[in-house]
């Protein structure tokens, strides 16, 4: 342990753009080191110096952390978590409360359900921390978390239930060994239901995991052209990993903002961001290339304007630490001059992202959140920007990667690790009533046509969104808008 420790802190001394962005962060982890060695001066399982490990890198803020141990997972939670306001559903697999009557869940092995929300913190790195998906999944972890309080390790657990009133039950079951998760048809079955409601022109549902699969995949690219000439399109971005850009520039090219005099007022960006690596003897000039970014020399004379007065706007104060500056084109560049007549005006696209969308699906998120067209439902994203750098501890066999690289916007403003917000909040792992929010998807759009038919830009909309949730775990929404001078 103390060997696979002391490649850590080389590594990430040497490789972490977060690191070298903020040295306090590694000032911490390696003070943080030294009581986790007085305490384990023994032989500890693989699984528990993982988690010590990921509590360790947390301290990063890093969204592109990612810790995978070679051991199998330890038990977990043998209920699906909640959050309603400020309680907790205990539902099963099917997403329904194990105790209709007694749908809360207030004690684990006699401990409040706070107390372990309070260390399961511990795990989880800053822009991660409002993430639902991301609070449930280690809250989830129980014999990380028990042996992280100096609790006993036992085969099953012990469940307080409560109505939130006067009544209290508590179950004692077997612990799990897997992650639980309602169906992915239960959460995302929009279409079948929609169906059956006999609703006529339904949206088009589309789930991505693979992002290059919009190039490989012919039926999925004419289902999407044809989606495009339709009034919604919905696709589902949750786990959507690889670093292809036909995707974006798919929507870039269906569904751009109108040609109104609100948006004639913004000015036309040639390049959407500016990104610098981690300055290694390992990381040649190319290293973020795949993600992208090219050198100054490439990009022409107004181009080069752009990534000039942005990098001069930007305050780094360890340029010593990273190399030169990089731009990304804009998915925009390409059809500044093109001619929209062939594009419907009415068509609508809804994004589904979550923490897990990431690199390629961040830029997606990213760039479709300043389309009036485009609503995104779900999480807030990680954040995660960068080309990541990975190595394994020699002893643990545990994987690490986390970020070399930094990226900004064209405002000079960080953009790695802030992440985008939806338009419409909703944990990813909810089952929710598709009718409600479809209307909502709809209600959100006409305000937005609402503000960008204004001739005045000082008049902007506020929407207010109202959740509710009930203990059955169905979950509303509705939205009010006011415009303000």
């Amino acid at each position: 342990m103390h060997q696979d420790l002391d490649v850590l802190i080389n590594e990430v001394k040497l490789h972490s753009a977060f690191a070298a962005l903020d040295e306090q962060r590694f000032t911490k982890i390696e003070a943080d080191i030294e009581p986790l060695i007085y305490r384990v001066t023994n032989s500890l399982e693989t699984q528990y110096f993982y988690a010590e490990i990921v509590k360790l890198l947390a301290t990063l803020e890093d969204p592109g952390v990612i810790v995978t141990s070679p051991s199998e997972p330890l038990s977990i939670l043998p209920v699906i978590l909640k959050p309603l306001a400020d309680s907790w559903l205990a539902l099963d697999e099917n997403a329904t409360p194990i105790d209709p009557d007694h749908p809360f869940i207030t004690h684990i092995d006699g401990l409040p359900l706070s107390r372990w929300e309070q260390v399961s913190q511990k795990f989880i790195s800053n822009p991660l921390n409002e993430s639902i998906s991301e609070r449930v999944h280690w809250l989830s972890q129980l014999d990380i978390l028990r042996h992280d309080m100096g609790l006993p390790l036992k085969a099953q657990v012990t469940l307080s239930l409560s109505n939130n009133q006067d009544s209290n039950i508590q179950l004692i079951l077997p612990v799990a060994k897997h992650q639980l998760h309602p169906p992915r048809e239960l959460i995302a079955g929009m279409v079948n239901s929609l169906n059956d409601d006999g609703m006529k022109n339904q949206p088009l549902y589309v789930s991505i995991d693979l992002l290059s699969s919009y190039g490989s995949d012919s039926d999925l690219v004419t289902s999407l052209e044809k989606g495009s000439q339709q009034a919604l399109t919905i696709i589902d971005l949750r786990s959507a990993v690889g670093d292809s850009d036909k995707l974006l520039h798919f929507i870039a090219r269906h569904y751009p903002n109108p040609k109104s005099v609100y948006n004639q007022t913004q000015v036309p960006q040639h390049l959407i961001a500016l990104g610098q690596y981690r300055r290694s003897l390992e990381f040649k000039s190319d290293f973020l290339r795949p993600l992208g970014f090219i050198p100054f020399d490439e990009f022409n004379f107004f181009e080069q304007l752009e990534f000039s007065q942005t990098s001069q706007t930007i305050d780094l104060n360890k340029a010593d630490k990273f190399g030169l500056w990089y731009g990304r084109r804009s998915p925009l560049a390409k059809n500044l001059n093109r001619d929209e007549s062939g594009t419907p005006i009415s068509n609508r696209l809804g994004l589904i992202i979550g923490p897990e969308c990431r690199r390629e699906c961040e830029w997606i998120a990213y760039f479709a959140k300043s389309l009036s067209r485009v609503t995104l439902i779900g999480e807030k994203t990680s954040g995660d920007l960068g080309r990541r750098y990975g190595f394994t501890l020699p002893n643990s066999g545990i994987k690490i990667e986390f970020t070399a690289s930094l990226t900004y916007n064209m405002q000079g403003k960080l953009l790695s690790s802030v992440g985008t917000q939806p338009d419409i909040p909703l944990p990813i792992t909810e089952v929710i009533n598709w009718q409600g929010l479809l209307s909502l998807i709809e209600s959100e759009q006409q305000d937005r046509d609402t503000v960008y038919t204004l001739k005045s830009p000082n008049i902007e909309a506020k929407r207010v969104l109202s959740v509710e949730h009930s203990s059955d775990g169905t979950t509303t929404v509705e939205s009010r808008v006011a415009l303000q001078q």
